[in-house]
């Protein structure tokens, strides 16, 4: 199930029940070319986000079905459909096998706005609760490859970053808007609650339409 939490930026929609967080590996390794980030960002063509795969921002349900099984072979009959009790999105979730080369099953989610009904973010998720026995290393790798990819691209200034701390159990490993504001947001979670480091280490990226005003219902102002 794929749910918000809001802690990290208010008003932004990011669907996932479980928000885990960074341990000490992830941290140690993730941190080692932050410093190059900046000027990596700044130098290259600007990002456009326009959705994951072959799905884009804007699309509504039947038509992302289709680039599900276009994308990842996937039957419909395998793809689940939920509705959040709150905010009264449409989310379709699908198990992947391996998303990322040799990253391990992931669960891909595609959020659809309450009033819109047309894709407005998406999902993918590796590690906890995907997998009950999560490799940790392997989702490190995945988070440090996925940030070397993303910051190729040029990003607005406004809210970018790189391997911030967001507390003792998280870490943005790569946060950052196109020029129309679509953003690109990737949270490695380990809870520090668990004995065990990495047990439940959880690797998050979201590609989200309107981060600062989420197409979901809320109560107006006024209103009570």
């Amino acid at each position: 199930m794929f749910f918000r939490n809001t802690g990290w930026l208010s008003g932004a929609v990011v669907l996932v029940t479980t928000i885990l967080a960074t341990g000490v590996l992830a941290k140690t390794q993730i941190t080692q070319k932050s410093s190059s980030t900046k000027s990596t960002a700044s130098a290259n063509k600007w990002a456009d986000v326009k959705g994951f795969r072959s799905a884009r921002f804007g699309m509504n349900e039947k038509s992302v079905l289709k680039t599900i099984a276009k994308d990842f072979k996937i039957p419909r009959n395998k793809v689940k459909r939920n509705v959040h009790p709150e905010e009264k999105t449409v989310s379709l979730e699908v198990e992947v096998p391996e998303v990322l080369s040799e990253g391990g099953k992931a669960v891909v989610g595609y959020v659809f706005g309450y009033k819109s009904k047309k894709l407005i973010q998406v999902n993918v998720v590796w590690g906890t609760p995907v997998d009950a026995k999560p490799d940790a290393r392997n989702i490190v790798n995945n988070a440090n490859r996925l940030r070397s990819h993303f910051i190729k691209k040029k990003y607005q200034k406004d809210g970018y970053a790189t391997n911030a701390k967001m507390d003792e159990s998280r870490i943005i490993v790569f946060r950052g808007k196109d020029q129309k504001g679509r953003m690109i947001l990737m949270i490695l979670t380990d809870p520090k609650k668990n004995k065990e480091f990495f047990r439940d280490i959880t690797l998050r990226l979201s590609y989200i339409l309107q981060p600062d005003s989420p197409d979901i219902l809320t109560i107006k102002e006024g209103d009570f």
